[in-house]
C-alpha cells in the first residue's frame, strides 16, 4: 500500500527563467510593411537577448500552407487580397489554439471582431517601434506564463503537463483526471488538495462541483455551460451561474487588455 506521498508528487515550476527564443511570423501583402515590422521585431529581440526565428508571408494562404510550422506570435494584416486577416486567423485557430495573434490595421474598429478568434493585441499603422516593443513585452510575459507546468505521478511514472495544455480537470473515484489536448492523465489525490494548484492561476475557474476549466480553452459561453475548443461541454453550477459567467467575462476583458 502506497502512501499519498509515494503515489502523488505535484509541483509547479518554470521552464527556465524566460523565453530564450521566439518563433514569429508576419503576414502582410505589402513588402515594405513586412520589412519595417521585421526590423522592429529584430531590434526588440536584440535589445532583450532573445533568439529569433522570423518568417514572412505575402498572404494568408501561404501561412495556412505552412501549418506544420509552429509559431509563438503571428502578426496578421487585416486587409489583404484573397483571405483577409480575420479569415486567415479563423483557419489558423483550427490547427493552433495557443499562438498569439496580433492584427495590424489602419483602424482599431475591428478589435471586437478580432476577439472572436482570441486575438492577443493589435498594431495600428503606420508602425511605431514603441508600440511594437510594448506588445512584444506583453507577449514575452504571456509566453513565459504559458511555459509553466505541473508534474504528477501517474501509476509509477512522473508526468509533466504544461499548464497551457490543460483543458480542464475533474474528479472521479478518488482520482484527479487532468484532460489535456492529447490525453487524460489520472493521479491519486483529493480534489480539495489538488484544486489550489490550478486556481492560483487567473485562467482557471471552478465552474462545477469538482471541476476546474482553463478559461483560455473556452470557445464559447452559453447559458448553462462552457463549450471548449475540444468540442466538450462543461456545465456551470446552477447556484453560482451568474457569478461564474461574470467571472469569465471579467477575465476575457482583462485578457483583451493585456492585464493577465
Amino acid at each position: 500500500m502506497y502512501t499519498v506521498l509515494e503515489l502523488i508528487y505535484v509541483v509547479i515550476i518554470f521552464l527556465g527563467k524566460g523565453i530564450s527564443i521566439m518563433q514569429i511570423a508576419i503576414v502582410d501583402d505589402l513588402k515594405n510593411e513586412r520589412d519595417l515590422l521585421s526590423s522592429y521585431i529584430a531590434r526588440y529581440c536584440q535589445e532583450n537577448n532573445i533568439s529569433l526565428k522570423l518568417a514572412s508571408f505575402a498572404c494568408g494562404e501561404e501561412i495556412i500552407a505552412a501549418k506544420n510550422t509552429p509559431f509563438d506570435i503571428i502578426f496578421l494584416d487585416i486587409y489583404m487580397p484573397g483571405l483577409s486577416g480575420l479569415e486567415t486567423a479563423k483557419e489558423i485557430r483550427k490547427e493552433d489554439t495557443a499562438c498569439l495573434l496580433v492584427f495590424s490595421t489602419t483602424s482599431p474598429d475591428f478589435a471586437v471582431k478580432s476577439f472572436r478568434v482570441r486575438a492577443f493585441d493589435y498594431l495600428v499603422k503606420p508602425y511605431e517601434y514603441a508600440q511594437l516593443a510594448e506588445i512584444m513585452a506583453l507577449a514575452e510575459k504571456a509566453l513565459n506564463k504559458s511555459s509553466r507546468y505541473i508534474e504528477v505521478k501517474e501509476s509509477r511514472e512522473m508526468v509533466k503537463i504544461l499548464i497551457r495544455d490543460i483543458l480542464y480537470a475533474d474528479y472521479d473515484n478518488h482520482y484527479i483526471q487532468i484532460h489535456t489536448k492529447d490525453n487524460i492523465i489520472k493521479t491519486y489525490l483529493a480534489f480539495q488538495d489538488f484544486s489550489p494548484l490550478l486556481l492560483k492561476y487567473p485562467q482557471f475557474l471552478n465552474c462545477y462541483r469538482n471541476c476546474i476549466i482553463n478559461m483560455d480553452s473556452v470557445a464559447s459561453l452559453y447559458e448553462n455551460d462552457f463549450l471548449l475548443t475540444s468540442g466538450e461541454r462543461i456545465p456551470i453550477t446552477r447556484e453560482k451561474r451568474s457569478e461564474i459567467r461574470q467571472f469569465y467575462a471579467d477575465y476575457a476583458f482583462q485578457k483583451l487588455n493585456g492585464d493577465v
